[in-house]
């Protein structure tokens, strides 16, 4: 599996699915529900586009949200720059349950706009989350994750955030519009 196509590719898929969520699931978005809804919305578009397009790429793959078991059912833990475990729960993954290598292909963090808190936590989260194994990393760790994304939803637009890894970790920043005539054009 090459890690930077499936990135691309999950990534166009991604967009596509938060397009999907600005179109069918406004009315949500606009009544401010709970971001836990929109991410399990996000999903349910995400594992849709995921299946007609890339079915075989994808295969064994599942869209979960607020997962936390890996391999061998034990919990997830991710290591921040303490060096310590904590335990790690993202908003909405891409993975294959613990069956498969690379295990996570996508980590998500979700926020509304202007809703500040973990905000911090949830960027550092990803951050280490995308990084590579190594040899001293605990086995229970989560890690080498090909992207994480962190998503801010708007009224007519969304801030993704996005992380992978390369030689070097790598952060790049960038805003969707939304509004009628996209929706027009879409449908």
């Amino acid at each position: 599996m090459d890690r930077d196509i499936v990135r691309k590719i999950t990534l166009r898929l991604l967009k596509e699915a938060i397009a999907s969520l600005y179109i069918h699931d406004k009315r949500n978005i606009d009544m401010k529900v709970n971001e836990m809804n929109l991410c399990s919305r996000l999903a349910h578009h995400l594992e849709i586009r995921l299946r007609q397009e890339y079915g075989l790429l994808y295969e064994g793959y599942y869209v979960d949200t607020e997962y936390n078991r890996g391999f061998g059912n034990q919990k997830k833990y991710v290591i921040y720059n303490d060096q310590e475990l904590h335990s790690v729960r993202c908003d909405l993954l891409l993975h294959s349950r613990g069956l498969k290598v690379p295990d996570n292909i996508l980590a998500l963090e979700m926020k509304k706009e202007n809703v500040g808190t973990n905000v911090d936590n949830d960027h550092d989260r990803l951050e280490n989350i995308v990084k590579p194994r190594t040899a001293e990393t605990p086995k229970e760790a989560v890690c080498d994750t090909i992207l994480g994304v962190f998503v801010e939803i708007g009224s007519n637009s969304c801030i993704l955030t996005e992380y992978w890894y390369e030689d070097n970790p790598i952060c790049k920043t960038e805003q969707l519009e939304f509004d009628k005539r996209i929706e027009k054009n879409l449908q």
